[in-house]
């Protein structure tokens, strides 16, 4: 099974730190947030991945290469103008003549993927997507599924005379057949949602939907990063991906809000370490009174006694001059 890994987007609302670096790259617990969705596919059997590239896109693929490292292989697909969901996933006619997997570069998850794909062989249907519960209230629950697995709302149309209460959330997660590339036109920006599977259930077509039984996260957002960030922090370990690999000092079983971790030749002073955080390669607190809880430190991070050091994410090589501010802490870049 081959994948597609929906990376070109400009990252606005991760503003102005997208500016230079392709959210893709961001790191989460200090790794690129798109490794997670490479080694979540690898651990599945999905060895061949394309990335779709637009902002930044060299960036990307500088930093993640032909694959090799990951044990997977790496082809991108450069968008000369941004064609966004539909237009990228369209981009896959003469790639692949089986069902291929899609998935967004800035979300994360850990659930079993093989019951997903079970799901779609067996339904008979095009497209297969995942979904996770929702109260009907929550602005982003525009999709219905029914008890059979069968999505009888999408945005604002529906395959009954009334349109039925929202109940989930899409995850961003497809597996879809290469038929369904047929309803896409060539090179022209359009979603896949409101494009290709709105008009899907205005014609009673099936559309087999999932609900993920595991973990899923998105950090489009700087809340929705800090939320990523601290609750993955209380749920690892992974079930496909230690992020820790390359650091000298883990416990043995990472586990809940416990976790520690320290780099190489990190300088820590002689006060409380408050679980959980990170202590990236060659970072410096020798200058803080206290590191923790929920706190994350880049490789070659130095803070200041003036530093914030709880509820605080520190990307690789800052100087903490320059903050994001979200509800749940601080993002300095």
């Amino acid at each position: 099974m081959k994948a597609l890994i929906l990376a070109a987007g400009l990252g606005t609302r991760m503003a102005p730190i997208t500016e230079s670096v392709p959210k893709p790259l961001i790191p989460v617990l200090n790794r690129y947030v798109i490794e997670y969705n490479i080694n979540f596919l690898k651990h599945y059997g999905v060895k061949e991945i394309f990335i779709n590239l637009y902002h930044n896109g060299d960036k990307i693929s500088e930093a993640l290469g032909n694959g090799k490292k990951y044990g997977v292989k790496i082809k991108y697909l450069k968008e000369k103008e941004i064609l966004g969901t539909g237009g990228a996933i369209g981009t896959m006619r003469g790639y692949t003549n089986e069902p291929f997997i899609v998935l967004n570069s800035d979300t994360i998850f850990d659930f079993n993927l093989e019951s997903m794909i079970d799901s779609h062989q067996s339904s008979g249907a095009q497209v297969t997507l995942g979904f996770i519960h929702s109260d009907p209230r929550d602005s982003r629950a525009v999709v219905t599924v029914d008890d059979g697995g069968q999505v009888t709302r999408m945005i604002d149309a529906a395959i009954t005379e009334t349109v039925p209460e929202g109940n989930a959330i899409f995850t961003g997660l497809h597996i879809i057949n290469p038929s369904l590339l047929e309803y896409i036109p060539e090179k022209i920006f359009l979603s896949i949602t409101s494009y290709v599977y709105k008009r899907m259930i205005e014609e009673k077509e099936l559309i087999n939907g999932v609900f993920i039984d595991g973990k899923w996260w998105d950090m489009g957002t700087p809340d929705e990063y800090l939320n990523c960030t601290f609750e993955l922090l209380k749920s690892l370990p992974l079930s496909y991906f230690d992020p820790f690999e390359k650091y000298s000092l883990k416990p043995d079983g990472l586990s809940g809000e416990g976790v520690v971790v320290l780099g190489k030749n990190v300088k820590i002073p002689t006060v409380p370490l408050n679980p959980p955080l990170i202590l990236g390669n060659n970072s410096d607190l020798e200058n803080v009174k206290v590191a923790g809880p929920n706190l994350v430190v880049g490789d070659k991070v130095k803070l200041k006694d003036s530093s914030e050091s709880v509820n605080a994410v520190y990307l690789k090589g800052t100087d903490g001059e320059k903050v994001l501010l979200g509800k749940r802490g601080k993002i300095f870049y």
